[in-house]
């Protein structure tokens, strides 16, 4: 007898989507040049219909950013419960002008930071760039499948 796995699949509605991303602070952005695709954990905020990332200045994402502005990132949690997931589709524009880098670092501390702030100097003297990622689409499922006991082992 075969198992099953997957016994309810939904598809998340708009609102279940936008909340499960405002609440989380790490996701997985995609980018791809020519036929070389790239994936890497990064912090994050949702804010606006947009996710706003901060990143230095140098690096493989940054050139891969630079080359194709489209990208892909994708947000997740697995519990007792079951699973979500929530995949967003658009464009990532990098900033480096003082006013998106205040706001960026200003919706950054208030999530992850509680009431300290990072300084307007110390804002000034970083040398990151805050990545807008402006959201064209967005698809999110849910499962009832629970986690397993083992997720990965020592070979």
């Amino acid at each position: 007898m075969k198992e099953r796995h997957h016994t309810e699949i939904a598809e998340l509605k708009p609102h279940e989507m936008e909340h499960f991303l405002k609440n989380h602070l790490l996701g997985r952005l995609s980018l791809c040049f020519e036929s070389e695709p790239y994936i890497v954990p990064i912090s994050y905020i949702y804010r606006e219909g947009r996710i706003y990332l901060h990143m230095a200045k140098r690096g493989k994402k940054i050139e891969f950013m630079q080359r194709n502005k489209k990208a892909c990132f994708e947000v997740d949690e697995w519990g007792k419960e079951g699973w979500k997931s929530v995949i967003c589709y658009g464009k990532i524009s990098l900033h480096d002008d003082f006013e998106t880098k205040k706001k960026g670092f200003e919706m950054l501390s208030e999530v992850a930071y509680g009431s300290q702030r990072i300084t307007e100097e110390r804002i000034r003297n970083m040398d990151v760039y805050i990545g807008v990622m402006e959201i064209e689409g967005m698809t999110g499922r849910s499962g009832k499948m629970g986690k397993p006991d083992l997720v990965s082992r020592e070979v």
